[in-house]
């Protein structure tokens, strides 16, 4: 397998939002072999990315891709509430955890698939995301065969929604009730780590 590009996750999260299109993409990446500049900065250059895009998905990217730690197990939180995505965010990462926050379908998918060996080894995820909801991600997830194993653990404040997941077969790892409680989410996801492949790291255990 090839090195993988350092601008995937901001190229994907530019293209999703609607910004550029893949072929803008693929022109600043042709144009940055030849020089030494970020992928943003030859996307405004061309003309195809205004400035201020540019700066809200480089806080997205910063957002979704957490503190860098490569000693510490990286978890994804997905929910378009952001004080909700805060807060959870918040109780993961004083345990010790590397956490990025998505707010919508499109930016969990760029994280979750960007090529930067950055994979979540565990995502918490709403169901009651906007336009194709938390149930079809969690679906995308288990149909790809890189994603098939990675835990899920569900936040729910919606028995209709808990029930369509429980209905669905897909196999998740826990269901966690809105307000989250932070001992009961911790203890969740350190099981659900606990049980995945062996490669997965529990918080602040160096990788070998």
């Amino acid at each position: 397998m090839g090195q993988h590009h350092p601008s995937t996750l901001l190229g994907r999260l530019l293209i999703a939002s609607g910004a550029i299109t893949p072929e803008d993409l693929q022109e600043a990446l042709y144009q940055q072999k030849h020089c030494d500049k970020p992928i943003g900065e030859i996307l405004v250059a061309m003309g195809a990315l205004a400035p201020r895009q540019l700066e809200r998905a480089l806080r997205a990217q910063a957002r979704l891709r957490g503190r860098p730690s490569p000693d510490r197990a990286f978890l994804l939180v997905v929910d378009d509430d952001p004080e909700v995505g805060a807060i959870v965010g918040d109780i993961l990462a004083g345990a010790g955890y590397r956490v990025g926050v998505a707010q919508n379908e499109a930016e969990a998918i760029a994280a979750v698939f960007a090529e930067d060996g950055q994979r979540p080894a565990l995502i918490v995820l709403d169901l009651g995301l906007p336009e194709y909801g938390g149930l079809e991600f969690l679906t995308l997830l288990r149909k790809n065969g890189e994603t098939r194993n990675t835990p899920v653990v569900i936040l729910t404040g919606r028995p209709d929604l808990e029930d369509k997941v429980r209905n669905s077969g897909l196999p998740i790892s826990a269901f966690v009730a809105k307000p989250v409680a932070a001992r009961s989410l911790l203890k969740i996801v350190e099981a659900a780590l606990a049980k995945a492949e062996p490669e997965v790291a529990p918080a602040g255990s160096p990788v070998a």
